[in-house]
């Protein structure tokens, strides 16, 4: 499924009819380069419930995380090369 594109200027415009849409997320575009996604409020509320939300943000944590990235680098590195010790 791929999102549908508002400009910041119309979502400041259209703010309440972007989070009240059947659509479940737009991208946000400023001068055609992508700064952001934006949820409806439905999609919002089953994106809580399920769970999927902590887990995204855990990924994405783990995808800044300085000693993460350290330890995959180096596991892609040694023997086996595809996965990660557990006390790693």
């Amino acid at each position: 499924m791929i999102p549908d594109f508002i400009s910041i200027t119309n979502l400041q415009r259209q703010l309440k009819d972007v989070f009240n849409a059947k659509q479940p997320m737009r991208l946000v575009l400023s001068n055609n380069s992508i700064t952001g996604l934006v949820f409806s409020k439905e999609a919002a509320e089953t994106l809580l419930k399920s769970g999927i939300l902590d887990q995204l943000h855990e990924e994405l944590w783990e995808l800044n995380d300085k000693e993460t990235v350290r330890v995959v680098r180096g596991s892609k590195k040694g023997p086996g090369k595809h996965s990660v010790p557990f006390k790693a």
